[in-house]
């Protein structure tokens, strides 16, 4: 003995409303004075629309997700991001904005072997980005931000550091090879 097998009871509340829809949308067109026989094909016709358009909502999505593609440093979004970050009213650098440009500077220095919260190396970081552009990047978050002119300077000076050689102070010099010819 099978059992028999029976909708799912959403379903069966959508068939059920596409039928009541499509009565009365036959008993409005025979109240405006369409004949008995077209009104009930048209009642007929709008619930048969109905329930293939409830069916439809029913299916299942049969296409794979895509997975977002991973961010990668230095994309065309990392500078858009940037660029906005940068920008506050009054033409002033935003903290956001200034924080990365600290993140900048501290990844450039450290190439260097400097550290830009080290007051130990004051000599060093003024003479490669000027005492004025040091203040700017220890100053803390109460001071007023720079104006975002001065941003190409900073950014420049970050730049003419990669023309200079990096300073990397280590514990152990490393020992000179000599090459001698065969």
């Amino acid at each position: 003995m099978s059992r028999a097998r029976r909708l799912p009871p959403r379903v069966l509340r959508r068939l059920i409303l596409s039928v009541l829809l499509g009565v009365a949308v036959g008993a409005a067109a025979w109240s405006l004075g369409m004949d008995a026989a077209h009104a009930v094909g048209l009642g007929a016709a709008a619930a048969a629309l109905v329930a293939c358009l409830s069916a439809l909502g029913e299916a299942a999505d049969l296409t794979w997700a895509v997975p977002a593609p991973e961010p990668r440093p230095g994309a065309r979004r990392d500078i858009v991001q940037l660029g906005w970050s940068l920008g506050s009213r009054g033409g002033r650098v935003s903290p956001e904005g200034l924080r990365r440009l600290r993140l900048v500077a501290e990844r450039a220095l450290a190439i260097h072997g400097l550290d830009l919260h080290d007051s130990a190396a004051d000599p060093s970081l003024e003479r490669l980005l000027g005492a004025e552009v040091l203040a700017v990047l220890r100053r803390g978050s109460t001071a007023a931000p720079p104006r975002t002119a001065f941003v190409a300077v900073v950014l420049h000076r970050l730049e003419a550091l990669d023309d200079a050689t990096p300073i990397r102070p280590t514990a152990h010099p490393a020992p000179e090879e000599t090459h001698r010819a065969r």
